[in-house]
């Protein structure tokens, strides 16, 4: 049985796109770095607000993954995915959210289906009510996966992921009733370490040859840092977000301009990503009282 792909082939791709896919297998070299210092005082006044008005425990994450949605819906062009020699777009804009589990010992996940419409009161609900699951080992997507997972020896296990790899998205077939997910990873992944003192000043994450995504952003942990605000030295909080993204499909202008709204988004919280008062409303009615 075949699945009703979520993403469309680029009929006419640039000639940079064309000469990109066939210079490079995916994605182990063409990987671009890059990292944003973002100064969150809006952010952390937004979050502030939203928990203490619904009882929501919106954290930045959350935010960074509507902001993530939101910079790729205003640059269309970087939503996509290449497949074998081809480049795709995508028609929603779906971002993967991970999750730690099992005392850290596990790294799983989630895919927020079109972030870019829903609000950060949404997203924040959506994303801890699957990781309890996640976490308490009831969410039934995740358990098939690992349950298939362990029936593989390891010695096999790159063959047949790279089989899953070719059958689902090369061909279109609906794996679901093997516990393989259609197209599980979306637009892009965020993952934060906020919660880490790694000390680290950058980290990036890698980009998962299989997950077909070609941007990764990884969140560290909000630092007290001095910046130049006008004419004035101020003490803001600032995040640093770091970014691996395939250059097979997206170029250094357009991580730029990725990076500039995500990085407006953030810093103009309150403008931007602040939900509005009947979302604000409805969460607060759910809320146990």
């Amino acid at each position: 049985m075949r699945t009703r792909p979520s993403y469309r082939r680029i009929a006419k791709p640039s000639s940079w796109r064309r000469l990109a896919i066939a210079a490079w297998r995916a994605p182990n070299d063409p990987t671009i770095f890059g990292a944003i210092d973002v100064d969150v005082t809006q952010a952390l006044e937004l979050i502030e607000t939203v928990r203490r008005t619904t009882g929501v425990q919106v954290t930045l994450t959350h935010l960074v993954i509507k902001a993530v949605a939101l910079a790729i819906a205003e640059n269309p062009d970087g939503n996509g995915l290449v497949i074998g020699k081809r480049a795709y777009t995508r028609d929603d804009i779906d971002i993967f959210c991970q999750v730690s589990s099992e005392n850290d010992r596990e790294l799983s996940g989630m895919k927020i289906r079109q972030a870019d419409r829903r609000s950060v009161v949404d997203i924040a609900e959506e994303v801890l009510r699957r990781a309890e699951r996640v976490r308490a080992r009831e969410d039934s997507e995740v358990e098939s996966t690992k349950a298939a997972m362990d029936r593989i020896p390891s010695w096999l296990l790159g063959p047949v992921l790279r089989l899953t790899d070719f059958l689902s998205y090369r061909l279109g077939l609906d794996l679901s009733r093997l516990g393989v997910a259609h197209d599980p990873f979306g637009s892009a992944m965020v993952s934060s370490i906020g919660g880490i003192e790694a000390g680290l000043d950058s980290a990036f994450a890698p980009l998962f040859p299989i997950s077909h995504v070609p941007i990764v952003v990884l969140v560290h942990n909000v630092q007290r840092r001095a910046v130049v605000v006008g004419d004035r030295i101020e003490i803001r909080p600032i995040v640093s977000l770091c970014f691996t993204i395939d250059h097979r499909f997206i170029d250094g202008i357009l991580s730029a301009k990725l990076a500039a709204t995500l990085n407006d988004r953030l810093t103009h919280a309150l403008e931007h990503l602040a939900p509005e008062e009947k979302e604000l409303t409805a969460a607060r009615d759910r809320a146990p009282s």
